[in-house]
């Protein structure tokens, strides 16, 4: 018996004995994906994702083939280690002649279209898994090695010293992703580590450079769209080439060479798919944008494996990133900048049983409280692969050099800075209070201050002042802000101020500060303000990750301005250039289905898909606290945004205002008017209304926008968009005789149109174009050229 068991065993060695190796481009030497291996003595496969394959012991020479390498033989007795390099084939035929007939592609291209959504990793199914992930930059390997040994520029050999020995940068994560169809999904950053750095803004890094899988209509690069072409009409918009056929044994897998077809304008991609006959699913895919005229070279590679005879789920993600040209030293050697990141998912597990509904959809990715403190042995249990000499000298030397320069300082610095604040040591300077500019004060200096975190973390006290060159007086407030938990939002605010605010205006409670906020242009035009006195308590605080509310109560005396007079024809007020208001009420503010990153305390929206819907209530009391009116103040507005693959995008927002009770114009709702010739263009406004011409007891606007898909050009500079814009609004007023004021309101309806060619100069983070508009309707001039509004189209691009 034990004779048998031995020779069984023996057997069985002999078998399953096997040596892996890894294929590499003999020049950069990087991992090639996907190389076909010819064994001698078996059926042909594919190399993994990182160019890895296993070979039998019996087996004595074996083949390697890859599009653009030269076919190569190898002798497995003369293997001295575990790589084996691929040499670039110099003479390529990259012209692809499309002759008449049936293209045998677009019969497995048309199965694996009808079979997307079964396929896809995030339809059907709920699914657990581990990840590891790892993001290295790294200057270009080629062009370090075509350093001259003779050089004599000393910064150019000190630098080809540094990078042989160590990468420019580096990042390690580890994660656990649970879903549950169709929208429960999140994902906990369980480890990571960044060389130089703690702050967890980074431990994301690696899952935000590509889509997850391959089957959605966009696939997501680096935040750029792309039309996948496994989207319906894929057939339409791209080139399918059958290339090569390699057969299993209950199945087959097609490489079909893809990219937009000629004459196509979309922003397409190319590269490679690996269609598998077993559901007709991809088995793998290559790709990177088609022509790209960024400068920035990008590529991904995704390998997927079929689990538990159930379905395809990837397995391996690849991304590469080349970021261009930098100069170093003297000598005019400009080596590329180069990213390359792997993910590795593991532990797979279908439908399981003992998944826990009960977690905060909203909050897709969030980091662990104690993530960065994994010591090393737990990192290598982590790892797919030993981390080499040359990645442990980064984090070493990296982590040495930030605390010599303090990177962590000027991260948080630079953070401080995104908000609107210059720290200061314990203290930071509000850059918004320095200078500003509206119709109504002209100029306005000034200067904010509040402690920063050195000096209490979660509390903010704060005051300014500040004078303007319009209505020359001085206004000035204090604050404080005691976060009772930043994660859930929680704070409570207090402040005075005596200041001015815009006649009839609204403002909705905000994240924080926004440079992209259509909010800061508008402000510029506000041309009628009164001045107030406001004392106020706050609680905000979210329900959910995407639904916030916020409870307040105030007290303020409104001073008229610009001789505007309130006197109610049925003498239930008797003062008639100031009021004495006490409100009560709350906000509520709704991103329907928004997705958030929770990155320590910091929670980071990921893209709004959905409309959002935001409500403010104020009920002012006459009699509290000597307040004169009585009233109920009511606005509201929903908003969303449209995606039309391959056309444009449809920007579409409704705002509503009414107010009940006897009130001045200040508690009214203006028209939202930002019509001044060769100003700039403000989204969700009415572009030919004069600022503070209209005012309405109860009015709603419509605003829609159409921005078509940029047209690209051969200049760097310049990416024209066409954008229409259309916008409606009505309006009325309740006894306009208690007003001593000249106003219209918009009983008969507000209409207006408009053309906007943006893009006509770009930056990397401007562009600039021209807009007209056209005011036509009731309120339109009779002399039709002075319904004409020529405006300047100003767009920032600030991610």
């Amino acid at each position: 018996m034990r004779l048998i068991l031995f020779i069984f065993s023996l057997t069985g060695f002999q078998v399953c004995s096997q040596e892996t190796y890894f294929v590499k481009d003999a020049f950069s030497e990087s991992s090639i994906p996907f190389v076909k291996v010819f064994p001698n003595d078996g059926e042909p496969f594919l190399a993994d994702i990182d160019g890895a394959f296993d070979i039998q012991a019996s087996t004595s020479t074996f083949q390697l083939k890859s599009r653009g390498f030269r076919d190569t033989t190898i002798n497995v007795a003369s293997i001295t280690d575990s790589i084996v390099y691929l040499m670039i084939r110099v003479q390529q035929v990259d012209e692809i002649t499309v002759v008449p007939g049936v293209n045998p592609a677009h019969r497995i291209m048309k199965k694996a279209i009808e079979n997307r959504k079964a396929n896809h990793p995030l339809k059907n199914d709920a699914f657990r898994y581990n990840s590891y992930s790892k993001f290295i930059f790294d200057i270009n390997l080629e062009d370090l090695a075509a350093i001259s040994d003779t050089t004599t520029d000393s910064t150019i050999m000190e630098m080809r010293k540094f990078f042989e020995s160590q990468h420019l940068f580096m990042l390690e994560s580890s994660s656990r992703r649970t879903f549950i169809p169709p929208y429960r999904d999140q994902e906990e950053i369980t480890a990571y580590k960044v060389s130089g750095f703690t702050d967890p803004i980074f431990s994301t890094f690696a899952n935000g450079m590509q889509s997850f899988s391959f089957y959605d209509n966009q696939f997501d690069l680096l935040g750029s769209h792309y039309i996948n072409p496994l989207a319906f009409g894929g057939i339409n918009r791209y080139l399918f080439v059958l290339e090569d056929s390699t057969f299993h044994e209950t199945d087959t897998t097609y490489t079909i060479y893809y990219r937009p077809r000629k004459g196509k304008t979309f922003n397409g991609l190319e590269g490679r798919l690996y269609i598998n006959t077993n559901g007709f699913a991809v088995e793998k895919v290559i790709a990177q944008p088609y022509n790209d005229t960024t400068g920035m070279q990008v590529k991904i590679v995704q390998e997927y494996e079929f689990i538990d005879g159930k379905k395809w789920f990837p397995t391996k993600l690849n991304t590469e990133v080349d970021f261009g040209a930098v100069q170093w030293g003297n000598g005019g050697f400009n080596p590329r900048q180069i990213g390359t990141g792997q993910t590795y998912i593991e532990d797979i597990e279908l439908n399981p049983s003992d998944l826990a509904k009960g977690f905060n959809n909203n909050i897709t990715i969030f980091t662990a409280e104690d993530a960065n403190e994994q010591n090393e042995n737990e990192w290598d249990s982590l790892r797919r692969y030993d981390i080499t000499d040359k990645e442990l000298r980064t984090y070493e030397m990296i982590d040495s050099l930030s605390e010599a320069m303090g990177f962590e300082k000027k991260l948080n610095y630079l953070k401080a800075l995104t908000e609107g604040k210059l720290p200061i040591g314990n203290y930071a300077l509000d850059l918004t209070r320095l200078m500003r500019f509206n119709f109504y004060e002209r100029c306005r200096f000034g200067l904010g201050l509040e402690n920063s975190k050195k000096l209490m973390k979660n509390v903010v006290i704060g005051g300014y002042f500040g004078w303007a060159t319009g209505d020359k007086e001085w206004k000035y407030g204090g604050y404080s802000t005691i976060h009772l938990s930043r994660k859930r939002g929680m704070k409570i605010d207090l402040k005075y101020q005596q200041d001015i605010y815009e006649r009839g205006g609204n403002n909705f409670m905000t994240s924080g500060f926004n440079l992209q906020s259509t909010d800061a242009l508008r402000f510029l035009f506000i041309s009628s303000m009164d001045r107030q006195r406001l004392g106020e308590v706050a609680f905000t605080t979210d329900i959910k990750a995407n639904m916030s509310v916020r409870i307040f109560g105030n007290y303020q005396r409104i001073g008229f301005t610009n001789d505007y007079r309130f006197l109610p024809s049925d003498g239930t007020y008797s003062s008639p250039v100031d009021v004495d208001l006490a409100e009560i009420g709350f906000e509520f503010k709704w991103n329907i289905l928004e997705k958030y990153m929770l990155l320590g305390n910091k929670k980071v929206s990921q893209g709004i898909k959905y409309p959002t819907m935001k409500f403010k209530l104020a009920r002012g009391g006459k009699g509290w606290f000597e307040s004169n009116l009585d009233y109920l103040r009511m606005n509201a507005e929903i908003a969303q945004t449209f995606d039309f693959i391959g056309v444009g995008k449809l920007k579409v927002k409704v705002e509503a205002g009414k107010t009940v009770g006897k009130v001045p114009l200040f508690l009214t709702h203006v028209g939202n008017g930002t019509g001044q010739q060769w100003m700039t263009s403000v989204a969700n406004t009415f572009e030919t209304m004069a600022p503070g011409t209209f005012y309405s007891s109860e009015q709603a606007a419509l605003f829609t926008r159409f921005e078509f898909r940029s047209f690209k050009t051969k200049a760097k500079w310049n990416e024209p968009k066409i954008s229409l814009h259309h916008a409606i609004g009505y309006g009325r007023v309740d006894d306009q005789v208690d007003h001593v004021a000249d106003f219209r309101t918009m009983e008969n309806g507000y209409y207006e149109g408009g053309l906007i060619l943006d893009g006509l100069y770009i930056s990397s983070l401007a562009g600039l174009g021209i807009g007209v508009f056209y005011n036509y309707g009731s309120y339109a001039d009779t002399d039709w050229e002075k319904n004409i509004m020529p405006k300047i189209a100003l767009s920032f691009s600030i991610d």
